[in-house]
């Protein structure tokens, strides 16, 4: 029988870091933590199993950058199907990048738990992602109060 584990999907910088403090709490509550994951970098977390994924954008050329988040979430969404063959994924938590939106519409068709927690380096504006995610996810959490004016039905935990 397949273990039951969850999915996180992360990119570098302070996508990692964030997904990094997350597992750490979890860790706490649930020692016994299984998870699987999909990142533009390589796994320093401990997964089960963890695949690559292109960079999401070129943050340098306007021009690619529709098509590398098209081609980076079609591979998020293939390696997805992936991991749900092979495990028993019971949700989908990511921290911010684009390559989570496909994988997670996926989930929620399936129906999984999708959870999103929006970047905490946004005050003011939302991100690209999170626009998508917020009425994608199941939950929602923003990590500055500023943010519920933008995403009213988000939930607050403070920062990671």
């Amino acid at each position: 029988m397949h273990e039951k584990v969850i999915l996180v999907i992360y990119g570098r910088g302070g996508h990692k870091e964030q997904m990094r403090r997350l597992l750490n709490e979890l860790r706490k509550s649930s020692p016994n933590l299984k998870f699987v994951s999909i990142a533009d970098v390589d796994d320093k977390f401990g997964s089960q199993c963890h695949l690559m994924c292109p960079e999401p954008r070129d943050k340098f050329n306007l021009w690619s950058a529709p098509f590398k988040l098209i081609y980076s979430g079609a591979v998020s969404l293939i390696q997805s199907l992936r991991l749900v063959a092979k495990y028993r994924i019971s949700g989908i938590v990511s921290t911010g990048p684009g390559m989570a939106v496909l994988p997670s519409i996926l989930f929620r068709l399936l129906g999984k738990q999708v959870v999103y927690i929006e970047s905490w380096s946004r005050f003011y504006s939302a991100s690209l992602t999170g626009r998508f995610m917020y009425s994608v996810s199941n939950i929602f959490y923003v990590q500055n109060k500023t943010m519920k004016n933008i995403f009213p039905k988000a939930k607050y935990a403070g920062r990671l």
